[in-house]
């Protein structure tokens, strides 16, 4: 009998390998409260990781760990020239962690992890602009001394009272930036609710107030189970399903008949299809929540809450561009088509030269946007130099080649560290496995996991 050959023990080994389709990491806490979700060096220090189970050395930015489908740990840690090192860990040294992060005086934890200043500054934003005027509004249809009254307790309340909660809780980043997106969008989406089925002013103002604290409180809860990129994501899948909603039915319905009151004002008449967009219009934003918190998630590079920030610029790039194509006096559903269409695009060239080539901060998102549009003040300047008539196709053509250029000169100065991608395939050779063959030990034995 012809003894096996290297080759058929080779398939031998490739065909009895266990193979998933598709490896979930998800993100967990290293500690008992899930307060920690981002290690950073002080918590490292403080806790005293150590090998075995801490597998980190030298310097390092910042740390993450994840749950894999077989119950495993990975931790990715990302040095400060921007390689991120993925580590496996056992059960029993993610429990030490766990333990070791866990007795950590809470002072040490909240001052690294919590974002309840940043709540409070938020809220009280939320109390001045939205809260306050619906209040407001609601309550002082016939008296203007109730109207200011209102105003100033509510706007002034809301400080106070975040300022108790973000006492009494820990608040996330990610609790901070879903609060803030649900509170805004919780009140918005309450008026056009109320209006859709016939409510009055004063209901509709109402329900903008009711909206926005619920809509608040309901993202405190979502955000606790989030990434920060992930809300990040959820607020801006929201805006953008909204406002491609908007664009797309203002496209469909078409020109509206305005006329001119006797004060000389414009008025436009009401559409029959107008209490349908505004339902098409929430609709997308809630569809918008979940599509976003996807994007970050399931991504195969990897996306950052800065990187999906520098999308409001490029999609703004894109507006301008549109509307640069336009002819003159065009129709407004031609208007809307080039505006939606431009913004799509935008984001789509945003995703593809900026989220895929690098891993921005909020910081480099923040400076991007005031690159953009001082280059693309720049361009409608020179345009305002060679064109008194101001033809808004030269205006905008040239906004948009000088808030290119101003983007582009910002993100080489900023020089972001390259994408850290995601690890689609994985060949983990398992020793066990070869020392179970050896000693013709009972079982299954896989010398390869293959993870995709």
């Amino acid at each position: 009998m012809r003894s096996p050959s290297l080759f058929g023990a080779f398939l031998f080994f490739c065909f009895t390998v266990p193979v998933a389709a598709q490896v979930i990491e998800r993100p967990v806490p290293f500690d008992s409260a899930a307060h920690v979700m981002v290690m950073t060096p002080l918590i490292a220090d403080r806790a005293q990781l150590r090998a075995p189970s801490w597998p980190v050395s030298g310097d390092f930015v910042e740390a993450r760990l994840y749950t894999v489908t077989d119950s495993t740990y990975i931790l990715t840690v990302r040095r400060a020239s921007g390689v991120v090192e993925r580590y496996s860990l056992a059960l029993a040294d993610r429990e030490a962690i766990r333990v070791s992060v866990s007795r950590l005086p809470p002072e040490v934890v909240r001052e690294q992890t919590d974002a309840g200043n940043a709540f409070i500054r938020n809220q009280s934003l939320l109390g001045l602009a939205v809260y306050a005027p619906a209040f407001s509004y609601a309550i002082g249809e016939n008296s203007a001394a109730s109207a200011v009254a209102g105003y100033l307790v509510v706007a002034g309340g809301t400080f106070f009272a975040a300022s108790e909660i973000a006492r009494r809780l820990f608040i996330t980043r990610a609790q901070n930036d879903m609060s803030f997106n649900t509170g805004l969008n919780g009140a918005l989406g309450t008026w056009g609710a109320v209006y859709i089925v016939g409510g009055s002013d004063n209901a509709q103002a109402a329900g903008a107030f009711v909206g926005g604290l619920a809509g608040t409180a309901l993202g405190l809860r979502i955000g606790r189970g989030l990434t920060e990129a992930e809300a990040v994501g959820a607020g801006f899948g929201s805006h953008l399903g909204a406002l491609i909603a908007a664009g797309t039915t203002e496209m469909l319905q078409g020109d509206s008949e305005c006329t001119l009151d006797p004060n000389g004002f414009t008025v436009c008449e009401d559409r029959p299809g107008h209490k349908l967009q505004v339902f098409t219009i929430i609709a997308a934003g809630l569809i918008g929540y979940p599509l976003g918190i996807l994007y970050p998630r399931n991504s195969s590079y990897n996306v950052t809450p800065g990187d999906i920030q520098t999308l409001i610029s490029a999609g703004l790039l894109g507006v301008s561009a549109g509307v640069s194509f336009l002819p003159d006096s065009p129709k407004s559903s031609t208007a809307w088509a080039a505006i939606t269409a431009g913004g799509i695009i935008g984001v789509l060239a945003g995703d593809r030269f900026l989220v895929r080539r690098a891993d921005h901060t909020r910081t480099d998102a923040g400076l991007l946007f005031l690159g953009t549009t001082a280059g693309g003040l720049i361009g409608a300047g020179v345009a305002a130099l060679i064109d008194n008539d101001l033809h808004p196709q030269l205006v905008f053509s040239l906004a948009t080649v000088g808030g290119l250029a101003g983007l582009v000169v910002t993100e080489r100065s900023r020089d972001p560290r390259s994408d850290a991608g995601r690890q689609r395939v994985r060949v983990v050779f398992n020793p066990a496995g070869l020392i179970g063959l050896a000693t013709k030990t009972r079982g299954t034995h896989s010398l390869f996991t293959v993870r995709f």
